[in-house]
This record gives structure tokens, C-alpha cells and sequence, in this order.
């Protein structure tokens, strides 16, 4: 007698695999993406606090950035979890999307000069020493592309798994990213240049040139990062956790196998177990070749 699988509903059988997924929302595990999102918004924060005079980057790096990313490295190699992977992942692809992005940015300040580049004389922010702009280069361009980029790529990857945009088509993904990078990041770091006392001496001069280059550069940004989830369907279905949307995540703990989504009952048992993508992929590969079979039958 043939079974079927309700959708949106975690296979279950006898036996310690029949498990449910609300279940995996451990205390420890939403405590340690907790502590992931603190990090990955500390290194844009401490930028914003030392415009403002709240607190020096040199003090903030060493007594709270530093230290805090170091045990968080040390947890995630001695005690993994899943959602290690999606932190993992968006901040890959943060790095990757600040490195186009400043591939587009550095071209306007290095070639054409329309404005300057501001990351040297941050990282002597944090080095405390403003004459050694060298060693301020190497010090800022790694808070960017590390903190930055790749704290902002996290964030991200976290809100779009919890939302549910892993069963999202690529251009929603896309444009979701795409206005992440510009409200709250991009408008933040507007308005901390705007606001702040000395924010247009410390960072760069409000203009209208200089506020359409950080715009594009942010949108790039967004582009590339929104791809990047979207490509990252392995480790998309790493997500531990039931999306706030309703919709249960491609997830495997143990023995246990959750759909990734709705099937018909007709559903073969190993179509049950592919993610959405490949299933849809699949899918339409198998419509196509029908209807060619059926064309040269016809012939």
C-alpha cells in the first residue's frame, strides 16, 4: 500500500527518526546565532561610535571585536552546529560582493579621483597610529572586507533563512538583497557622515557625486550578495529552524529527513527527498523530454 507525505510536514516513521522540527529550535543554537549577528554588526557599529566620540576603534577592537570573534571561532571548531554553515556562507559571499563593489569604487577614486579613499585612515582608527597609513591600509582594508563585507553577508544570510527566502525565486532573493545593502546599510552609513559632528572630515564630503558612487557601490554589493544566496542551496537547507513564514527548511539531523517542500501524493519516494530546486529541476527536465517523445510520435 502506497503512503504519502502531507507537504510542508517532516516525513516520519518508527523509530528514534521520527523526530519534529519545531523541536530543533535548541536555546543554544538560537543563542550562538544570536551571538554570530552581534559580531557581525560590532565591526559597522564601532565605525559609527568612534565618529561619533562615543568610543575610540583602537579601544573597541581590542576589548570587544577581537575578543568576542576569537571565541566565537573556537566554538564553532569545537562544537559545529547548523546553522554554522549559513554564517559561514554569507560571510563568503560579503567578501566576495565588497571586493566587486570595490573594484567599481576604487576605479572612481584611483583612476578618475572623484573622491577619496577613506579605509586607510580608518584602520589608523584602529592601529592608533595616523602617520602609518601602509600599516593602516592593510589593518582597514581587512576590518572591510572581513568585519564589513562579511558581517554584513551574515546578517543578511541569517534574515533571509529565518524569513523563509530560501523558497524564493532569484530575482525576489535578489532585490531583497539588493535592499538590505541599501536600507539599513547604506543609509546608515550616510547618516552617520550626515549627523555626526565631524563625520564629513573623518569619512568623505556629502556630495552629490559622492552619494551616487556609495549608492551604486551598495547596490552592486546587494547584486552579488543576493546571488550568492541563491546559488547556496546546500547550504541554504542547513538552516536548523523553522522560517517564521510557516515553511519547514530542506533539513537532515541524524536520521531524520524533513521535506524541503509540498509534493503530490504521487510523488515518487525519491523525489521526496531532493531540495526544491533540484525536484523543479528535475521536473521540468522530465515535462520536456515528454512532450519531445510524444512530438516524434506524432511524426
Amino acid at each position: 500500500m502506497n503512503t504519502t507525505t502531507t507537504p510542508e510536514r517532516p516525513a516520519t516513521g518508527p523509530g528514534p527518526a521520527a523526530t519534529s522540527v519545531p523541536g530543533l529550535r535548541d536555546g543554544a543554537g538560537l543563542v550562538r546565532i544570536g551571538l554570530h549577528l552581534l559580531l557581525a554588526a560590532l565591526p559597522l557599529l564601532a565605525i559609527s561610535a568612534h565618529v561619533f566620540g562615543v568610543i575610540k576603534m583602537q579601544y573597541s577592537a581590542g576589548i570587544l571585536v577581537i575578543p568576542l570573534a576569537t571565541a566565537i571561532v573556537a566554538l564553532t571548531v569545537l562544537a559545529p552546529h547548523g546553522g554554522d554553515r549559513v554564517v559561514a556562507s554569507g560571510m563568503w559571499w560579503g567578501v566576495v560582493g565588497c571586493a566587486i563593489y570595490d573594484g567599481f569604487r576604487l576605479t572612481t577614486v584611483h583612476v578618475f579621483g572623484w573622491w577619496a579613499d577613506f579605509i586607510p585612515t580608518m584602520g589608523t582608527w584602529i592601529t592608533g597610529n595616523p602617520d602609518d597609513l601602509t600599516s593602516g591600509a592593510v589593518v582597514g582594508y581587512l576590518w572591510r572586507y572581513i568585519g564589513d563585507g562579511g558581517g554584513i553577508g551574515i546578517t543578511f544570510f541569517a534574515v533571509a533563512c529565518a524569513v523563509g527566502m530560501q523558497s524564493w525565486s532569484r530575482r525576489a532573493v535578489v532585490g531583497a538583497a539588493v535592499a538590505f545593502s541599501v536600507f539599513p546599510v547604506w543609509a546608515g552609513l550616510i547618516g552617520t557622515v550626515a549627523i555626526a559632528p565631524r563625520g564629513q572630515t573623518m569619512m568623505f564630503p556629502l556630495t552629490w557625486v559622492t552619494l551616487t558612487l556609495s549608492l551604486i557601490g551598495h547596490l552592486i554589493f546587494g547584486f552579488i550578495m543576493g546571488l550568492g544566496f541563491h546559488r547556496s542551496r546546500a547550504v541554504r537547507s542547513a538552516w536548523p529552524w523553522k522560517p517564521i513564514t510557516g515553511q519547514f527548511p530542506a533539513i537532515t539531523t541524524g536520521r531524520q529527513l524533513a521535506l524541503p517542500g509540498p509534493r503530490a501524493p504521487h510523488t515518487p519516494p525519491s523525489g521526496q527527498s531532493m531540495d526544491p530546486d533540484t525536484w523543479e529541476l528535475w521536473r521540468q527536465q522530465l515535462e520536456a523530454n515528454t512532450r519531445s517523445r510524444r512530438t516524434h510520435s506524432v511524426r
